[in-house]
């Protein structure tokens, strides 16, 4: 009662106005991590129906997944290389891959047995990147593949019993890295590093137009399911959606910080998902250009994205972190309107730190005021200050708490407006007096509209516990290093009981990242120390770390240990200068990975020479961020095969570096 009046008091006195505040939700959720790829997973693909996923990989297989039991199904082999991109015809009936070793496989996906390869009839010396089916029915299908010969290849009909018709389609100028058909199947759209998209006339065979805008080469198109809009991914880390009929460009979408190397329609085309070096998958309004959500979980590049045909799941694949991971994208069910301690549990930091919580709601609408009790264990804790949040608007007036021995009693209400949906309603400061299992528990709460009536909610409570160092231990190597701090990023976002979680709170995020970091021996973050950094983790992964823990304003002492030493292994992957380093292996045969790092931003160049000087081959690796390119997914890669795609002769070759105004020059040997 006494709070009704207060609050009738106030509501005569205030009269400010603030908007409730917007941002970024992730409605979309981890579903699962499809893991049997034991190398470099390249392409993801929904059957028409929507009951089969197919991936392909560098393990030069196929896999097909049930997407509903998330059960692995057939492993299709007969490729002898990389499987570059895999594609299912619209009746679902025959599943295309294309592969390095220069074929296009067109297979049975009920039997996983082939029924005709590209190899014996039309040869070609490159790889073919990229395929796909149009959508029309019946006994004969267009299909298409992009190739490293410049070219693409659009096939009539994969023929039971004949081989296809093929016509060739010149124009790019570099490899081609993506094809993909218009709805109406008279329209394909071919994507290449040589920074260009174009059109093509399908019956004719035609060049309808020439797309340019991009800076740097095109890494993938997608026509919208209407067939009117283009989107296309590109190195220069941007997306671009262009209008089909002029050839122009409606919308750039910034926010990748990375090359862009996967773009998606949904089936109703109203978004977008793109894929990113970045190691975010990033879906778009395409109506109004505007990013809707980010979705974190893989540890490397995500190469392919799919969207299931009832569009509540979307696959994507994690290049070198050998996974397939589906995202639930089914509407979040409605939340019970809800008041809790968050987090909850929460680890209890060291003797004499601060332990900050919150009073969160969610599901609720129309909240113009609340008041609340916090009890708390005066034996652990001692309650030292609290604040309103951000819930309400701007010029809400926060009552002076009412502190008692063991609680504290919190209010607030605001005259200028209301607030719906989730936020926080206050934070409370404890210091810790001994470190001990103990209790936040909240009473009395009260919701109020405007005109005082109180909303019903569910009243959560909390509690703080004591992490042993043997939870922190992911791995139960004796030893919290930075395997287990990979782990645990490797599991991001998976909901329920995990080892990873090891706040536990049946969710692994950020917070039990930063406890992990947190355990690490501070001083064995010098570099000295950490030379397995530089192969386990990259700059890009502790940057997106270090921004979900700012985004969260985590307060504690055993959080901020844990920032601390994720700063210093980002000091550890920052180059001071840059470096053309040793190739590996050397002497090599077919192939090697040549590392470098750079100090600033710069376009990187690779070239290879015989020892006389001849120009054998051209690495062009665009515009790459500061950072270590060392491991096998960020190196220069070299197939020892000359601009033409011929193998070289053994010997000594030399290469050369350009990045920016730096240059440099090593030794390496062909040994066969």
């Amino acid at each position: 009662m006494r709070f009704k009046l207060l609050f009738l008091m106030l509501t005569l006195v205030f009269s400010l106005f603030l908007p409730t505040l917007n941002g970024i939700t992730q409605d979309a959720r981890l579903r699962a991590t499809l893991k049997g790829h034991t190398d470099f997973v390249s392409s993801v693909a929904f059957s028409p129906d929507g009951r089969t996923l197919a991936s392909g990989s560098w393990d030069n297989t196929i896999r097909l997944w049930n997407p509903h039991t998330l059960q692995p199904g057939l492993i299709i082999k007969g490729h002898t290389n990389d499987v570059t991109s895999v594609a299912f015809s619209a009746n679902g009936v025959m599943l295309m891959s294309g592969s390095k070793d220069k074929t296009v496989g067109f297979w049975n996906p009920s039997t996983g047995k082939l029924v005709k390869s590209t190899y014996n009839k039309y040869r070609t010396n490159e790889t073919f990147t990229s395929v796909v089916y149009a959508d029309a029915a019946g006994d004969h299908y267009w299909s298409a593949s992009g190739s490293t010969d410049n070219l693409v290849w659009l096939w009539k009909g994969y023929g039971s019993a004949n081989y296809p018709d093929y016509y060739k389609l010149a124009g790019h100028t570099q490899d081609i890295s993506s094809v993909d058909f218009s709805a109406d199947e008279r329209t394909i759209a071919s994507g290449s590093h040589d920074h260009t998209i174009k059109m093509w006339y399908v019956e004719n065979r035609k060049l309808r137009a020439t797309l340019k805008g991009h800076t740097d080469f095109v890494s993938a198109v997608a026509f919208s399911p209407h067939g009117q809009t283009l989107a296309s991914g590109s190195w220069d880390n941007t997306i671009r959606l262009w209008d089909v009929a002029t050839g122009k460009t409606i919308a750039t979408l910034s926010g990748h910080t990375d090359r862009v190397l996967a773009v998606a329609f949904s089936p109703n085309g109203r978004t977008l998902a793109s894929g990113s070096d970045d190691q975010t998958i990033r879906l778009w309004n395409v109506a109004t250009g505007r990013q809707k959500d980010m979705l974190l979980g893989h540890t490397n590049s995500i190469t392919s994205l799919a969207f299931s045909p009832d569009s509540r799941t979307l696959a994507s694949a994690g290049g070198w972190d050998n996974t397939v991971r589906l995202w639930d994208l089914s509407p979040a069910p409605t939340p019970a309107p809800t008041v809790r301690i968050t987090p909850s549990p929460v680890v209890s930091p060291a003797f004499g730190d601060d332990l900050v919580v919150k009073i969160d709601i969610s599901g609720v609408e129309n909240v113009a005021g609340y008041q609340a009790t916090v009890q708390f264990d005066p034996t652990a804790l001692r309650y030292v200050k609290s604040a309103n949040g951000t819930y309400l608007p701007a010029g809400a007036f926060f009552v002076p708490p009412v502190v008692n021995a063991n609680q504290v009693t919190l209010a607030a209400t605001s005259l200028s407006g209301d607030s719906d949906g989730a936020g926080t309603l206050a934070t409370v400061t404890f210091e810790v007096v001994a470190v001990k299992p103990s209790y936040i528990i909240l009473s009395d709460v009260m919701i109020m509209e405007q005109d005082l009536t109180s909303i019903p909610i569910i009243v959560k409570a909390g509690n703080v516990v004591v992490r042993s160092k043997e939870a922190l231990d992911v791995n139960g190597d004796g030893v919290v290093d930075l395997q287990d701090l990979t782990i645990v990023a490797t599991h991001f976002s998976t909901v329920g009981i995990n080892q990873a979680d090891v706040n536990g709170d049946n969710v692994v995020d950020i917070r039990d990242l930063l406890l992990v970091a947190g355990e690490i021996d501070a001083a064995a973050a010098a570099p000295s120390a950490y030379p397995q950094a530089i192969s386990i983790l990259t700059m890009e992964e502790i940057q997106i770390w270090l921004g979900q823990a700012h985004q969260l304003d985590l307060n504690p002492a055993i959080y901020q240990r844990g920032i601390a030493v994720l700063q210093q292994l980002l000091a550890v992957l920052t180059p001071k200068k840059t470096a053309l380093l040793p190739n590996y292996p050397n002497p090599f045969n077919p192939e090697t990975w040549i590392p470098y790092q750079l100090a600033k931003d710069a376009e990187v160049t690779l070239h290879i020479y015989i020892v006389n000087g001849t120009l054998v081959r051209t690495l062009t690796l665009g515009h790459q961020p500061v950072g270590i390119y060392q491991s096998k997914n960020r190196a220069a890669y070299w197939d020892g095969r000359n601009a033409r795609g011929e193998p070289v002769a053994s010997g000594v070759y030399f290469y050369t570096l350009t990045a920016g105004d730096f240059t440099a020059t090593r030794k390496l040997l062909i040994r066969k």
